[in-house]
């Protein structure tokens, strides 16, 4: 976060002042010592950007390790599991049609808790400048991982690369984010075995048939009192006989 001076208008009175505004940086992903891609990032939990990614883009199926050399993430992986494949730059972060997995999970969570993850998506970042996204992975009836960037699919790369870096099972969590919820960032939840995704705002089309495809809880919308479910319900207790 940094700070940028500006003339704040209020109520017809004119000042000079410092705002709070988000970092933006370009950091470049390298798997197995090639560059695969550049982000605009938020420069904070890299290590985890990197390995979310090459996991929620379908690139590999482990992590090995991953280093950080200043904007440069470096990601070691056996792609033997899953051959480096091409993609295609998306509104919500690279994306392909072709799905990894179909999301096998038994996980099934009230209404409750789904009001309960989204109410954690919130962040300071976004308190101070109101230009940050965030995600959480919801697991046993908590919050074990947040992350917050400028980007929603970098918040997203984040939680994913925290729960591969850490040994957490995906097939167990629920994926909370503020973003909607279209092709690329529903794939990406497929590319890692998220069962629930739960967000505040919309999906699309493409979002909805890529969920009922990879298997998973497509839950938008959500708001005080009611949400949307679009696909694979019996995840949601009370909501199917």
């Amino acid at each position: 976060m940094g700070v940028a001076g500006c003339l704040s208008y209020s109520r017809g009175q004119v000042r000079e002042e410092g705002q709070d505004v988000c970092s933006e940086e370009i950091v470049v992903i390298s798997l197995n010592g090639r560059p695969i891609t550049s982000q605009v990032a938020t420069p904070s939990q890299l290590e985890e950007l990197g390995a979310g990614f090459v996991i929620s883009q379908g690139l590999a199926r482990s992590v090995e390790r991953v280093s950080v050399d200043g904007l440069t993430v470096n990601v070691e992986a056996d792609r033997e599991a899953a051959p480096l494949r091409s993609f295609v730059e998306s509104s919500g972060g690279t994306a392909s049609d072709a799905l990894m997995r179909r999301v096998e999970s038994d996980l099934v969570i009230t209404p409750d808790e789904v009001f309960a993850v989204v109410s954690a998506i919130v962040s300071d970042l976004w308190e101070k400048t109101g230009g940050a996204h965030c995600s959480v992975l919801y697991s046993e009836g908590r919050v074990i991982v947040k992350s917050t960037d400028i980007g929603r699919h970098n918040t997203v790369d984040k939680v994913i690369g925290h729960a591969v870096l850490s040994g957490i099972d995906l097939s167990r969590c629920v994926l909370g984010c503020t973003g909607r919820q279209p092709l690329g960032m529903v794939t990406k939840a497929a590319n890692a075995g998220i069962p629930i995704v739960a967000s505040k705002a919309a999906t699309t089309t493409r979002g909805v048939e890529q969920a009922d495809r990879a298997g998973i809880t497509l839950v938008c919308r959500v708001k005080e009192g009611g949400f949307s479910v679009y696909s694979h319900p019996h995840r949601i207790a009370g909501l199917t006989p």
